[in-house]
Parts: structure tokens; C-alpha cells; sequence
């Protein structure tokens, strides 16, 4: 089968870019099912990965991609709920299910997970063997090719605002980051919750589409310094929740700072610099701030359903579509800022 290879080290891309080549078909581990990789999306954090070394490597030479939808096309011999043809997500997380974390329902905090795409091979290939329980059934009436998007982004999002940021109608939330490909599907989240949502980010073409998928108001972070003191102006005392999805220290900061009393700043952007916010404003004004990693398998449902009620438009999230002989080039998009969400399709 053919896939792109990363052999190297991380942080050596572009010099050293992913090979697309010829590798042995995996076949699937009795418990494993074999996916025909229908698409898969082009994520920063493999960006990060390949160009800053941010990531915790896995094994090199290594097929990432983890945003991913497909047809199974073969079962392990103890596959009970997945048959040949089934139209299926692919979850990047595969939690163990048996420690703590998993037991209370929060396997996103896995002690021992499985990530798909850092761990173990991923999608950018034609096809990937996955274990059985890092698979949803796709609904029949959502497109295979858009419903990747169901895998990472749109869950992780939406975990951000609901499970932790318990965002509900009527809220105002500013976005910090709200141009990327998950301060979008934010933004559209909370507009089908029936939050008011204020979209931060630094391209204007992406603000107008923050705004057509239902953001209130728009802020250039590119043209004001003191976002969060803007935020408070528009807001009449700021915002019930601010979600950064940056990662950047300074944008972090300015969300902690863009929060009315007893409100929340939810951190879910992947940075390793820290941010700095005076502990008497945390006490003085009831300030929470939390950190957001990943989802679980309940928010992948939740989105679902909201993409199959009409609340959430994904092929309105899909910019390009490009084949795996150009995933180069769909890398360099993303790193121009020219896409709002790139597909591979292997």
C-alpha cells in the first residue's frame, strides 16, 4: 500500500520532508480492524511535530495522521461489532480502559493510552489498522470524506466548551484562536448551543467565516494589542468563558484577563511556553482556569448528532482536498495559514 513515511528526526521538516512510498498492507491483530482510509485531516499538531519537534516522539520511521474516516475492510478473528463495509471514524485515542482515569469516565486522561499517528501507525495511507475500540459507526446520512472531521477536531472542541467550559445559551465565550481549524468548529459549536461568541484570531478571510458560522462579533488580534480589554468593552465586563485554542503565551494571558468575575478561561491550544496572570486576580475574582485535552468517545456521539440535526455545517469546515502524493504541500498550506481544514485523500 502506499503512505507517507516520516523518518526524521522531529523537527527536520521541511528539509527533510515526508516520503510517500510503497509498504507492506498491515493485517489486523485479533482484536484490530483494517480500515481503507477514506480521508484524513492535516493537523497542527503533526505540524508542530514535524517542523518544532513539540511532540513526544513515537518510533521513527513513522506513518502519522489522526484525524481519519474509512470502510472497514477486514476484521480480526475476536471483532464482534465491526463487519466488512461498515462506514467508521477512526478516534486517535485508544484508551486501556482499565485505570483510573478510564474507570471514572474521563479516558481522555488515559494512564496508558494509545494514540494513533504517534504511537502506533496512522492514517496518512491507504490503510491503517486500528484497534476495534478506537472505531464509531458513521451515521448513513453524513458524508465518509467530511466525517473525518468528526475523529479530532469537532470533539475536542466540543469537550472543551461543554464538559469543561459548561457553556450553555446565553453565555457570551471568546475564542482565542477562533480562525484555526478548531476555533472554527468552536465557533459553530457554541452557536448551536446558543452561546453569543466573540472570534479572536489574525486573518481577516477567517474572522468573515467565523461570522458566517454564527460569531457575534470579531476581533482582529492582528490590529488591537489588548484584546482582552476589548473584549471587556464589548461585553459590557467580560466574557462568561474564554477558550484558547493558541497555545501562544500572550493570547493565553489575554484570555485569563478577558473574563468576567467567577468566569472561566479554558486552555486547550498546545504550548510549552508559560503565561503569567497575577494570583490576586484569581482570588479576588473567583477566576478558574482549566486545562482541555482530547475528548472521549460520549463527545464524539454528542457531535454526531449535532452534524445529523443541521447545527453543525462540516464540509463548510473543509477547504482543501488534496492527495497523499501532496501532502507536502497540504503541510505548507497549513503553515502559510491558507486552509481552514485540509483532507487527505489516500
Amino acid at each position: 500500500m502506499k503512505a507517507a513515511i516520516f523518518e526524521g528526526p522531529p523537527g527536520s521538516w521541511p528539509g527533510k520532508p515526508l516520503k510517500v512510498q510503497e509498504i507492506p498492507c498491515p493485517s489486523p491483530d485479533v482484536r484490530e480492524v483494517l480500515v481503507r482510509v477514506s480521508a484524513c485531516g492535516i493537523c497542527r499538531t503533526d505540524l508542530d511535530y514535524l517542523k518544532e519537534g513539540l511532540r513526544p516522539p513515537g518510533k521513527l520511521p513513522l506513518v502519522l495522521g489522526h484525524e481519519a474516516s474509512g470502510i472497514v475492510e477486514q476484521t480480526g478473528e475476536g471483532v464482534k461489532s465491526y463487519r466488512r463495509g461498515d462506514r467508521v471514524i477512526i478516534c486517535c485515542i485508544v484508551p486501556c480502559g482499565h485505570c483510573r482515569p478510564c474507570m471514572s469516565g474521563r479516558e481522555n486522561l488515559c494512564d496508558a493510552m494509545d494514540i494513533i499517528g504517534a504511537s502506533r501507525h496512522g492514517a496518512y495511507a491507504e490503510h491503517v489498522a486500528v484497534p476495534e475500540k478506537a472505531l464509531v459507526k458513521l451515521l448513513p446520512e453524513i458524508p465518509l470524506e467530511s466525517g473525518s472531521l468528526l475523529s479530532e477536531s469537532l470533539p475536542t472542541s466540543y469537550h472543551a466548551i461543554c464538559d469543561i467550559g459548561s457553556v450553555s445559551a446565553g453565555n457570551t465565550v471568546a475564542i482565542f484562536g477562533a480562525t484555526g481549524g478548531l476555533g472554527l468548529a468552536a465557533v459553530q459549536i457554541c452557536s448551536a448551543l446558543g452561546a453569543r461568541t466573540i472570534a479572536i484570531g489574525r486573518t481577516d478571510w477567517k474572522l468573515d467565516m467565523a461570522s458566517k458560522f454564527g460569531a457575534w462579533d470579531t476581533i482582529s488580534a492582528a490590529r488591537t494589542d489588548r484584546v482582552d480589554e476589548k473584549i471587556i468593552e464589548v461585553t459590557h465586563g467580560g466574557a462568561d468563558a474564554a477558550i484558547d485554542m493558541t497555545g501562544n503565551s500572550r493570547m493565553m494571558e489575554m484570555a485569563c484577563r478577558s473574563t468576567r468575575p467567577g468566569g472561566k478561561t479554558v486552555i486547550v491550544g498546545y504550548g510549552m511556553k508559560n503565561f503569567e496572570v497575577p494570583a490576586k486576580r484569581l482570588m479576588w475574582y473567583e477566576l478558574q482556569v482549566l486545562g482541555s485535552r482530547a475528548f472521549t468517545h460520549k463527545n464524539v456521539l454528542d457531535v454526531m448528532r449535532m452534524v445529523q440535526e443541521g447545527r453543525i455545517r462540516l464540509d463548510d469546515l473543509i477547504s482543501h482536498r488534496l492527495c497523499l502524493d501532496e501532502i507536502n504541500e497540504a503541510f505548507k498550506l497549513l503553515d502559510a495559514g491558507s486552509v481552514i481544514r485540509a483532507l487527505v485523500i489516500p
